[in-house]
Parts: C-alpha cells; sequence; structure tokens
C-alpha cells in the first residue's frame, strides 16, 4: 500500500513552501521610492505596496514576541489559518551581516534552506535562553542589512500552505486581509530556533509581506461536467462539502498506456504560470487505498509548470482551461514500477485546480 508521502512524489517537486532563499541580492536593495513608513517597532518601511520594500531597522534589540502590523489594509477576503496563501516578500534578518558572516558568499544557493518553510518537526516553541541571540553583541563595523530572500527581484509570486511555514508565518498572517502589506518581526522561537545548525537558528526575522490571494484547502473542481468520456474509465464523483471526491472503479479497466483525460471544464480565473491543485491518488482494481489533498494533515500541492511533465498528459489536458477544471490521469503499471523495477500497481490521480497565480 503506498503511503501519504507517495502523493507529492509523483511530482518533480513540490513548490509548497518559498524559494530558496540566498538566491537573491544580499545587500541593501537599493533606493525604493514611495511613501515611507515608519511602524510600531520603530522600523521603517520605504515603498509603496505590492513593489519591493526598503526596511531601515533601529540598532536596538530586536523584540521577544511576534509583532505584526498591518502596513496597508486590503479589501478582499480573510486569510484563513489553513488557507494556501499567494504572496510577495522580502525577508531581512534583524541584525545586519558583514560579508564573512553572508553564507551566498560561501554556499551555493540553491543548497539552501526556504526561510519560511518548516524543516520536519522545526517550527515549535523552544526556549530562547538556549541560544545565544546576535543581538547580544556589537554588529560588525562592516555588517551591512541582510535580505536574504525576495520574491520581488525574481518577478514571481509565491504561493504556500499555512501548514507548512514557519509559526510567525502562519500567526501573523492567519485572519488578515487578502490586498494587505504585513509587516512581521519573528523571533528564533516561531522561526529556526528548533533547527540545529540553520543559517538563521538564532535570527529575529522581518519580513514584509504583500498579500495577493488566499485560497481555501477544502476548495474543489467547480464547473461543466464533460459529456462522453471514454470507456473504461473510473466514475469521479463530488465529494460532499469540504471532502474529496469518490473514485469508482467497478467498470474501470487498467490503462495500458498512461493519459489524462479533461473531467469537469472549470469556470474560474485562466490558467496562470503556477497552479495550486488538491488531488485523490487511488490504485486499482477497487481503489481502496485512497489518499488525498483533503485528509487531515495534508495540503494543497503548488506546481510550476515544469512540474507537470511527470504525470503523462497532464499539461496538455490543462492548456487553455481555468480554475475549477477536474483530470483525472491514468498511471500505467509499467509507469508506476516498484522499487525492484518491475511493474507496478496502475493507479489513478483525480487532479482539481483551485488556484493560479
Amino acid at each position: 500500500m503506498r503511503t501519504k508521502q507517495a502523493l507529492a512524489a509523483l511530482f518533480v517537486s513540490s513548490a509548497l513552501a518559498l524559494t530558496a532563499c540566498g538566491s537573491d541580492d544580499s545587500g541593501d536593495g537599493g533606493e525604493s521610492d514611495g511613501p515611507v513608513t515608519t511602524t510600531d517597532m520603530g522600523i521603517e518601511v520605504a515603498g509603496e505596496a505590492g513593489e519591493k520594500p526598503t526596511l531601515t531597522i533601529p540598532e536596538e534589540d530586536p523584540p521577544a514576541e511576534l509583532q505584526v502590523q498591518v502596513l496597508s489594509e486590503g479589501d478582499g477576503p480573510e486569510v484563513g489559518e489553513n488557507d494556501v496563501v499567494v504572496a510577495d516578500y522580502l525577508g531581512q534578518t534583524w541584525e545586519p551581516r558583514s560579508a564573512a558572516e553572508d553564507p551566498a558568499a560561501t554556499e551555493d544557493p540553491a543548497a539552501t534552506e526556504d526561510p519560511a518553510a518548516t524543516e520536519g518537526s522545526a517550527g515549535g516553541a523552544t526556549d530562547p535562553s538556549a541560544t545565544e541571540t546576535p543581538s547580544e553583541t556589537e554588529a560588525p563595523a562592516d555588517a551591512e542589512p541582510y535580505i536574504f530572500d525576495n520574491s520581488y527581484d525574481r518577478g514571481m509570486a509565491a504561493g504556500f500552505s499555512l501548514n507548512q511555514v514557519i509559526p510567525g508565518w502562519k500567526d501573523g498572517l492567519a485572519g488578515q486581509a487578502v490586498g494587505s502589506r504585513v509587516l512581521l518581526s519573528i523571533p528564533p522561537d516561531q522561526g529556526y530556533g528548533t533547527s540545529d545548525g540553520h543559517d538563521l537558528q538564532n535570527d529575529t526575522l522581518v519580513f514584509v509581506v504583500d498579500i495577493i490571494d488566499s485560497i481555501e484547502p477544502t476548495a474543489a473542481a467547480s464547473g461543466e461536467p464533460v459529456a462522453d468520456l471514454p470507456e473504461g474509465m473510473p466514475v469521479v464523483t463530488d465529494g460532499e462539502e469540504g471532502a474529496a471526491p469518490t473514485v469508482d472503479f467497478s467498470a474501470a479497466t487498467p490503462p495500458e498506456a498512461s493519459d489524462t483525460t479533461l473531467l469537469v471544464t472549470g469556470d474560474g480565473e485562466e490558467l496562470s504560470e503556477n497552479i495550486v491543485v488538491n488531488m485523490v491518488q487511488a490504485s486499482y482494481p477497487d481503489g481502496a487505498d485512497a489518499i488525498s489533498t483533503w485528509d487531515e494533515g495534508q495540503a494543497p500541492i503548488v506546481l510550476a509548470p515544469d512540474q507537470l511533465a511527470g504525470i503523462p498528459g497532464l499539461a496538455e489536458a490543462i492548456t487553455g482551461q481555468a480554475v475549477g477544471t477536474r483530470v483525472i490521469s491514468r498511471i500505467s503499471a509499467a509507469d508506476n514500477p516498484t522499487a525492484e523495477g518491475t511493474e507496478g500497481t496502475p493507479l489513478v490521480l483525480v487532479i482539481d485546480i483551485i488556484g493560479t497565480f
């Protein structure tokens, strides 16, 4: 029987968390046009909402607790505590760093950790006194603001489940309105305080986050069902509200070759570069081992275009489609080999596209 981890393993990788830090400019970010906001924390944030900000952080000890300030109030729906959030962001350490302390100068950026992604059981509260915080010592003479990541320079927002990021992100963004610009000051115990050896383990992290969209984690396909489906297909039926669709294999035949078929033509926004999906995985002959992203402890999956190549026919099936689309991918036994390399069990994936950015 397949485990829940197999669900995500069908893709090349999952974009459930933020893009790897260290891949952006670690300098001061340059001058930013627009207004300057002096926050309750003494941090100055320059720049219009939606544009890359510049932060000026005071030379004093950082707050010991999570601090959240809305810099610009949005008029969209409220972000749910388990939602998938689409956002632009900039992350900077409270304390500046000298060039010698910048890991980007000595490490391969592709090997660095995601700045807001949890790591195993990381993210739980720890005793702040167990680690020495950088604020206890004077900054080096050549220290400069350390921006460890930002999405603005990449020109692409990030999508992530609030159940798969550090606690400071989840606690700080849940309840905010879509369209808001939010400032977060996150102490180590709500950041990477439990991630031994992490470059940001002892840092207070400062983020400016522009919330672009929020997607309910239990969302499902919505649109027009496709008529005249090929013979031998499993029958997919909508689940109850908030539940996964069901898959009936009683009249289904295993595929000789893998394929993808459109089941529902979506009625939402036209698909952009990235998609957010909920999905069910079930094996022939009866789907008794079905698992899904609707299951407790799971979350929708965010996919970039190059991650669609792992599912035969999927990219072609959703070309020109919209949010609300549902497809069914049948994976042949040959395309789902065992660990020994022999033919495995054929299976199906029911994929509901619930968001895009």
